[in-house]
């Protein structure tokens, strides 16, 4: 899934925005400020909107105005650049708001201190504008690699799904080595977990999806045997098949789990309150903010299941699931 980047600058600096928008490639979707405004919408509404939508933003700070001040001659950014280098800066923090300037420029002193990438017009320079810029795709892709809270609920929604959830049925499965299938406790040899997460989500969430996806391949209603020698234990539910399905159950199986998280469905709750809409039909930017927060969660889910020895070997992650 490509990175959506936008890109601001003040009028008379596109040449300098299209050359950003030619080094970054194709690797990327980059989103000029002159195609981020909608029609009969105000300039503020349309960039706010735009925060929601990008994972990064670059802003263009060039010499565009000569001002004075306290009888010195400067020559400053437009103001609006520093309004939106602001405007997403508190949106999307530090690490996804990248402010170029070029050399010289009279910068707010709110940023002194701060490491602000400053570009020449030389080429061959140290700081030419494709080196700059270069420096900035590689901090993409490593903060792409990372996840954070933010106001959609991916990251929280994957923490809790493992804590309470996946970590939990591994532990128990662990140290009873049984399962319950309708009463009847079976001994376990093996396990799998594979944690199924569909391509898409419809307005009931994954319920439908969860029904059709079990119905498909065949699977199972049991729980983790509780504990009793543990005060609150409960048994865990999930779906699964033995592997082989012909093996005696008798004796300890070998047995393939399979979970769609349902906690999954609060993301389409969440996308309709982040970015509320009153028409009927196909809506390309909640589309992409529903598939970065499966994208997300996966990726968080994946780190957690890493981090511990537990669930390390025992579970897989599927993303972009269908019942095709």
């Amino acid at each position: 899934m490509k990175k959506r980047i936008f890109i601001g600058s003040s009028s008379e600096q596109l040449s300098i925005l299209n050359e950003i928008v030619d080094l970054l490639g194709s690797d990327v979707e980059c989103i000029p400020w002159t195609d981020a405004f909608t029609l009969n919408k105000s300039g503020l509404d349309s960039l706010i909107k735009q925060t929601r939508l990008a994972d990064f933003s670059i802003l263009i700070a060039t010499k565009d105005d000569l001002t004075k001040q306290r009888g010195e001659s400067l020559t400053k950014p437009r103001d609006n650049v520093i309004f939106e280098f602001g405007l997403f800066l508190g949106a999307a923090g530090a690490e996804k708001c990248y402010l170029i300037a070029e050399e010289d420029a009279d910068l707010p002193s709110d940023l002194d201190g701060i490491t602000v990438a400053k570009f020449s017009r030389t080429t061959g320079q140290y700081n030419s504008l494709d080196k700059i810029v270069e420096s900035i795709a590689v901090q993409i892709e490593k903060s792409s690699e990372m996840s954070q809270l933010g106001l959609l609920p991916s990251t929280a929604l994957a923490i809790g799904y493992y804590n309470s959830f996946l970590k939990r049925v591994c532990e128990e499965l662990h140290t009873t080595e049984s399962i319950e299938i309708e009463g009847k406790k079976m001994k376990v040899k093996s396990f799998k977990i594979d944690v199924i997460i569909p391509e898409s989500l419809d307005d009931n969430g994954v319920g439908n999806f969860t029904t059709l996806y079990n119905k498909k391949h065949g699977l199972s209603k049991a729980t983790t045997s509780s504990n009793p020698a543990i005060r609150g234990a409960r048994g865990y539910p999930f779906h699964f098949k033995i592997d082989p399905p012909d093996a005696n159950q008798d004796n300890p199986i070998d047995i393939h789990l399979s979970d769609i998280p349902s906690t999954l469905s609060t993301i389409v709750e969440s996308l309709k309150l982040y970015l509320p809409t009153n028409l009927v039909g196909q809506d390309f930017d909640l589309d992409y903010l529903e598939k970065r927060e499966l994208e997300n969660f996966a990726k968080v889910l994946k780190y957690l299941i890493s981090r511990n020895v537990a669930t390390r070997e025992y579970i897989a992650v599927h993303s972009d699931a269908s019942l095709a």
